[in-house]
């Protein structure tokens, strides 16, 4: 009998859970705190990262390896597809291979429109030059998470 209770609990848990599952389309508007501007966005559950597109990154004090420059002071630009942005200021969150080069993360706080709120949450995003891509930031799992599904 406590078996059984057990198990009903563990299916009643995973059905809750689907059903509160929302689902996107891959093409989202979102905005990105940091830059003050509203991005389109790709969606991509098969992205383990968000890239954001970045140019003129400059680390304080950098040294080498890219390794040894976590939690120092960066700077970068971003600009989304209309070509709006800002220079942002963080720090160095991590370096990550993406595309087969190291690039730096900075944690940056992205926000989409769920169901009439927004939403934001803080993701380390990859500071990569998008600018012979399509889309200018691309939203993957790590701000995805469990709850967010792409159709």
């Amino acid at each position: 009998m406590k078996h059984s209770l057990i198990l009903l609990a563990f299916v009643l848990n995973s059905v809750a859970t689907q059903a509160q599952k929302l689902t996107l389309s891959p093409l989202e508007t979102v905005q990105v705190k940091e830059s003050n501007v509203y991005w389109k966005a790709e969606l991509d559950s098969k992205s383990e990262y968000t890239i954001i597109n970045s140019t003129s990154i400059a680390v304080m004090n950098a040294s080498f390896p890219m390794e040894k420059n976590v939690t120092k002071q960066i700077s970068f630009k971003l600009r989304n597809g209309d070509g709006q942005g800002r220079t942002v200021n963080g720090k160095v969150s991590g370096v990550v291979d993406w595309n087969g080069q190291q690039f730096y993360t900075a944690e940056l706080e992205i926000g989409i429109n769920l169901a009439s709120r927004w939403e934001y949450r803080k993701v380390n995003c990859v500071l990569a030059d998008l600018s012979e891509h399509e889309h200018k930031l691309i939203i993957g799992e790590n701000w995805l998470g469990d709850d967010i599904e792409v159709k």
